[in-house]
């Protein structure tokens, strides 16, 4: 969550340049004013109270440097005055501001919990302390002392999960408000040497203007703000400060679980404790150890409850302190461009956090009673980061535990392993170049010699590297390219690569893709992936094109995350934007796209074409818009490993309007839309309200809804030796009518700076209905067979067994076979609250609910009102913690 929007402008339509240019013709600009290329920091020869009072005298010197307008007159003088100072002793960094304002009741001053968007009054100081251009450190406090602090990169996108260790105090007074920053130097990575020199940039932002002033002047037109940084001097004979920094915890936990009549395992009620310790080592100036003793890796967050109908996997943030603060160093072939378009393409990601302390994954074996671990137990982990000069490091490896779960049948007990010991490992080195950066990055996965499922099931090795690297075009760095190319190779018993190999991200046994090369008996499985984009960077005219691809056998699944392979991607987008306000638009963009899929045998799997629009008004409304289409088109995933299906064109639309934000009340609204020529068909949509009834209360709620009509629903493959056409196997599809309604709802009550409750519940009611089942005829083709109705066939519903039974060809050759009846209504309650409190700079106690309800009643019967009830008389799995964490320096 970022303290102020960060405006990423789209690309618009070339074609519609004429027209446009009649509503946005070039006016008078006001000249643009002259700003500081040098910033000197003082060292204070007195110490400082950061109280926000300002009375230190190092704060009664002229300004540091003077302010320039961005928002909403770009290179205007600024609206207010704003006087600051900036300096340093042995340990620290020291920044004081004066926010002059003529009407100080009108200054926006809102509560919020750490790194939320109050969308209020703020300042924000940034620090490349390494003078790169592209990264570094932000801190930020609005009016009512409410803080945000980032690690930004890629030219200013902000990692808002860091949280340093630093001080901050404001006041509002009749001249305006005042703010005063304490930030150790131990909480900076920054070269050796006896003088520092570093980029640095403040921010004043004003909300009810939607004012921004910095030091230096950002173009809307120029992507890449960093580069215009004034340098920061004056700073000698500093380092980082503390050498060892610890993170004690303390965990207590109580669940209460609705468990089964007779379970012998559990009684519905469990009690535990636990303690560890995080450590911080400052190896060097520029180089960090973070190491975990029995670390507490829960996440105090929960996931939203989603159904997925797909056969691709779904994607979760990563919520755990550990992995998130520092986890941009892993980020590999997405830096280096401002705009990067995914157009039906997924960049494989080499690293997925979320795969260490992951839930168990082997199935149970046969039981009557079962006590399964939730998660998989991390014995520690420790983490290298790191810059020296020009060169980046960060290299991290976890050990998990080996983890069985206890299984009752017929009154005897036995063990089972569900997950045997990991060992992960991701590295990650770059470097930084005069005008861009190259960069590789590793990972390994080593499972001990596993047994039973583990060995059938699980690779007992998988690798996978890869380079990337990005540069500038041309003198002025109006174009830059970026890319990467990454192999991969698991191993392990055949029967686990043969699992991979069949797996929804592969579907390698396709009976009619001779050129996939399958192999039940391989024991090992590599492939590639690569992708080359090329950008514009600045100017109203834009464009976008990339190229990519992804081999049948790349697969980075057990450390890291992929949708599909098999894939060639194309696509190129080109478009204007008109960024100077007129009339009744602030910006308007308009961008028209091509992209294209094959697989690997050159196929057409994927063609579109489409048009996206945004605009912001005057008014601080903003607008969204789109419009694809796609043509007829192949797929080797909608019989989910079996033949090739063609698919008829479909048309997509998605419209979005969102109200001003910096009012008490805002709304947003959206709708999308999809339709095919087969009468299938799709609408969903929301209302978001957020509402801020005082300064400290934030509430947002937002209905949504989904009515989706498939009339080519997946349900199953079944072999028979008598289907020839389809090699053996009967693809079973039908109708189906699908609804969904959500009402999230979030509460977020900032007591004092330190002091926060949010809630989080999440109602889900999700129903499917299925019916006319048919199968596929013919690979290629989109026709099928309807039982019941056609070629003979029968088809009857087996009440007792809740499954129908289906013979293909009636008095035929084919034989019968049976499938659970798919039709299923999934109710879903999530409530999470979370009280926070920093009691200490950088101590935390946290005081945590969760609940979990479900309820499966009535398959494929939607009634809001019945399921609703159904829900609350729900029996719920409830979770009460209790955290505790101090932070040492030594």
């Amino acid at each position: 969550m970022r303290i102020f929007p960060r405006s990423r402008p789209r690309v618009l339509l070339t074609l519609c340049g004429a027209l446009m240019s009649c509503v946005f013709a070039v006016g008078a600009r006001a000249a643009v004013v002259a700003t500081a290329d040098i910033v000197k920091a003082v060292r204070m020869d007195a110490p400082v109270r950061v109280d926000g009072r300002l009375d230190e005298p190092s704060w009664r010197g002229p300004s540091a440097a003077p302010f320039i307008q961005n928002e909403p007159d770009n290179g205007a003088a600024p609206r207010l005055r704003t006087d600051w100072w900036i300096g340093y002793d042995d340990e620290n960094l020291y920044a004081a501001f004066r926010m002059h304002d003529a009407a100080p009741d009108s200054i926006v001053a809102r509560l919020g919990r750490r790194d939320s968007d109050t969308r209020s009054d703020y300042v924000r100081i940034d620090l490349d302390t390494f003078n790169d251009d592209r990264s570094g450190f932000a801190f930020s406090v609005n009016a009512a002392g409410s803080i945000y602090d980032a690690v930004f990169f890629n030219a200013g996108e902000d990692d808002a999960s860091w949280d340093g260790v630093w001080d901050c105090a404001t006041r509002v007074d009749e001249r305006g408000w005042t703010a005063e920053m304490r930030i150790p130097f131990s909480q900076l990575r920054f070269p050796e040497g006896a003088e520092q020199r570093w980029g640095v940039n403040v921010t004043r932002y004003g909300q009810r203007y939607e004012g921004r002033d910095d030091l230096c002047l950002r173009p809307r037109d120029d992507s890449s703000f960093p580069s215009r940084y004034p340098d920061l001097v004056g700073i000698t004979g500093v380092r980082p400060g503390k050498a060892i920094e610890a993170l004690v915890y303390a965990t207590g936990r109580a669940s209460f679980l609705e468990t089964a009549p007779g379970d012998p395992f559990d009684d519905g009620s469990e009690y535990d404790a636990d303690a560890g310790l995080d450590l911080k080592w400052n190896l060097s100036s520029d180089l960090t150890l973070n190491a975990a003793l029995n670390p507490d890796f829960g996440q105090v967050e929960v996931d939203p409850a989603v159904v997925n109908l797909s056969d691709a996997e779904t994607f979760f943030e990563e919520r755990r302190p550990f992995f998130v603060e520092g986890g941009g160093i892993f980020r590999y072939g997405r830096d280096g461009t401002s705009s990067n378009w995914n157009f039906d393409w997924s960049d494989p990601r080499l690293f997925y956090s979320r795969r260490i302390g992951r839930s168990p994954s082997l199935p149970l074996e046969e039981h009557d009673y079962a006590d399964r671990p939730g998660f998989t137990t991390i014995l520690g982990a420790a983490k290298l980061t790191g810059h020296a000069g020009d060169t980046s490091l960060g290299v991290l490896h976890a050990v998990t535990a080996e983890e069985s779960a206890a299984l009752w049948l017929g009154g005897e007990t036995r063990d089972q392993i569900v997950e045997p010991l990991t060992n992960y490992t991701a590295a990650r080195l770059r470097r930084d170049l005069d005008s861009g950066a190259i960069g590789l990055m590793a990972t390994s996965v080593q499972r001990e010699r596993p047994t039973g499922l583990s060995r059938a099931l699980l690779p007992q090795r998988a690798y996978s590297a890869g380079l990337d690297g990005w540069t500038f075009l041309g003198e002025d760095r109006g174009w830059a390219v970026r890319g990467y190319l990454a192999g991969s190779r698991i191993s392990g018993d055949a029967a686990a690569i043969d699992r991979v190999q069949r797996s929804s991200r592969h579907y390698m046994d396709r009976p009619d893709m001779d050129y996939l090369d399958y192999d039940p008996d391989r024991t090992s499985l590599d492939g590639w992936a690569g992708r080359a984009v090329l950008n514009k960077e600045r100017g109203s005219l834009t464009f976008n094109a990339s190229l990519g691809a992804v081999s049948p056998g790349f697969d980075v699944a057990e450390v890291g995350f992929l949708n599909w392979s098999d894939l060639v991607n194309r696509s190129v987008a080109v478009g204007h934007r008109w960024l100077e306000p007129r009339g009744v638009l602030r910006n308007l963009s308009l961008t028209y796209t091509h992209f294209q899929n094959w697989d690997f045998d050159g196929r057409p799997i994927e063609n579109g074409s489409g048009v996206f629009g945004n605009a912001t008004f005057s008014n601080y409304w903003t607008f969204q818009g789109q419009w694809m289409y796609m043509p007829d088109r192949y797929s080797p995933r909608v019989t989910r490993g079996g033949p090739l299906m063609r698919l008829p064109k479909v048309w997509t639309s998605f419209l979005t309007l969102v109200s001003d934000q910096r009012r008490p009340l805002a709304v947003g609204a959206w709708l999308s839309r999809w339709s095919c020529v087969d009468d299938s068909e799709s609408t969903s949509g929301g209302i978001e309200f957020v509402v801020r009834p005082g300064p400290s209360l934030r509430l947002s709620i937002e209905p949504q809804i989904v009515w989706h009509k498939e009339v080519v629903q997946w349900v199953g493959a079944f072999a028979d030796p008598a289907a020839t056409q389809t090699f053996g196997g009967r693809y079973v599809f039908s109708d189906m009518e699908y609804r969904e309604f959500s009402l999230p709802l979030r509460v977020d009550w900032t007591f004092t700076p330190r002091l926060t409750l949010q809630g989080y519940v999440q109602p889900l009611f999700a129903s499917a209905d299925y019916r006319q089942f048919k199968e596929f005829e013919k690979p290629g083709t989109y026709d099928f067979t309807v039982y019941g109705r056609e070629g003979g066939s029968t088809i009857a519903y087996d009440e007792s067994a809740r499954s129908i039974v289906v013979d293909p060809d009636g008095a035929g050759a084919a034989e019968p076979f049976a499938f659970n009846d798919p039709d299923f209504n999934f109710k879903s309650l999530k409530v999470n609250m979370v009280l926070r409190w920093e009691y200490h700079a950088g101590s935390t106690f946290y005081l945590v609910w969760t609940q979990d309800r479900m309820n499966l009643d009535d398959p494929g019967d939607f009634r809001l009102g019945r399921d609703t009830r159904s829900l609350l008389d729900a029996p719920g799995d409830d979770i009460v913690m209790i955290k505790l964490t101090r932070w040492l320096d030594f």
